[in-house]
């Protein structure tokens, strides 16, 4: 009985042309002009030079949301009553803010250059 039953044939229509697939890959497709693709490695080269990424969703301090004070020079972030010292809007700097971490880095820093460059000088002057 089975051998005599026969199978119904599904056909597909898999033509695309005229239908929305053709505008979705144009829309998905790379970009066509020189131009356009050195403008995206530039934006891409510059993200890179950004030196830090995305900040931290949550505050660094006490682990909550809510909004935050980001660091400009690391991921993290703050409530501003959590950072080191608490902040109030009115206290908070004009363009770069930078977290406490942050702040004690550059002052090592800057110590260690100026002693650098100290000895630098002193090594110049005795051997002039």
């Amino acid at each position: 009985m089975w051998d005599k039953m026969e199978t119904p044939t599904i056909v597909y229509d898999l033509d695309t042309s005229g239908g929305l697939m053709e505008q979705i890959q144009t829309l998905l497709a790379p970009p066509k002009s020189d131009e356009v693709e050195k403008r995206s490695r530039k934006l891409v080269r510059d993200v890179r030079r950004s030196g830090r990424a995305t900040n931290h969703d949550t505050c660094d301090s006490c682990r909550e949301g809510g909004d935050l004070l980001c660091c400009d020079h690391c991921p993290a972030a703050f409530h501003l009553q959590c950072c080191n010292p608490p902040l109030s809007e009115e206290m908070l700097p004009p363009g770069e803010w930078m977290c406490h971490r942050c702040n004690v880095r550059k002052k090592v820093s800057d110590r260690c250059f100026e002693k650098r460059r100290a000895a630098w000088k002193a090594l110049q002057e005795a051997s002039a």
